[in-house]
């Protein structure tokens, strides 16, 4: 069970952190390196379309924090507090992301962010955000406390996860994040192995 839940959360990671990494590399493109929106246009899509899809990294993230919570054996208050927050808030950012770039049409500018759906989307992603933010400071320590989690793993993923808070255009450290926190669960087996045996 435990080897099941290392593999599906290392993969749902890893594929939330790819895809994350697409979006970036189009919205550079798209949008330009600088803060200045240069409003081009690549493969069809505005930088405001590849921002739709940001919400499936989300989820697979999702998929990733439930597997890490279900390698918890007998969790206390603590990591479930941390958990139920962490879990909260990558549902509203979730949600924050859909209504802030959903609205906007297909391959074009004329839809900007004082739009109503986008403006209140995007209120709503950056108060998420920081509930995400926090609850994963709760969670990453629990799960460091008991031994579920790397102690290198837990700042990587708290920044990550801080670091969704501006997606016009998004950064680039979440994917890092996502694709860290993958590896971490794939070698995860030989790090508890390795750990249990110093132990004893």
């Amino acid at each position: 069970m435990s080897v099941n839940l290392n593999r599906l959360g290392a993969f749902a990671s890893v594929a939330a952190g790819l895809l994350w990494l697409v979006v970036w590399f189009h919205q550079r493109l798209a949008h330009g390196p600088t803060e200045m929106n240069e409003q081009r246009i690549f493969l069809g899509l505005t930088w405001l379309d590849s921002a739709k899809f940001l919400v499936i990294p989300l989820i697979l993230l999702l998929i990733a924090i439930v597997s890490l919570y279900g390698l918890r054996e007998r969790p206390g208050l603590v990591g479930r507090i941390g958990f139920v927050v962490t879990v909260v808030g990558l549902i509203g950012l979730i949600v924050g992301t859909a209504l802030e770039f959903w609205s906007f049409p297909w391959g074009s500018y004329e839809v900007g962010f004082a739009a109503t759906l986008p403006y209140w989307g995007g209120v709503f992603h950056a108060l998420s955000t920081l509930v995400f933010t926090i609850g994963l400071i709760v969670f990453s320590i629990d799960l460091v406390r008991a031994g579920v989690m790397q102690v290198w793993v837990a700042p990587v993923l708290v920044l990550g996860g801080f670091t969704t808070i501006f997606f016009t255009p998004t950064f680039l450290l979440p994917s890092l994040a996502w694709l860290l926190l993958g590896l971490a669960l794939w070698l995860r087996r030989d790090w508890a192995a390795e750990r249990s045996s110093r132990v004893r």
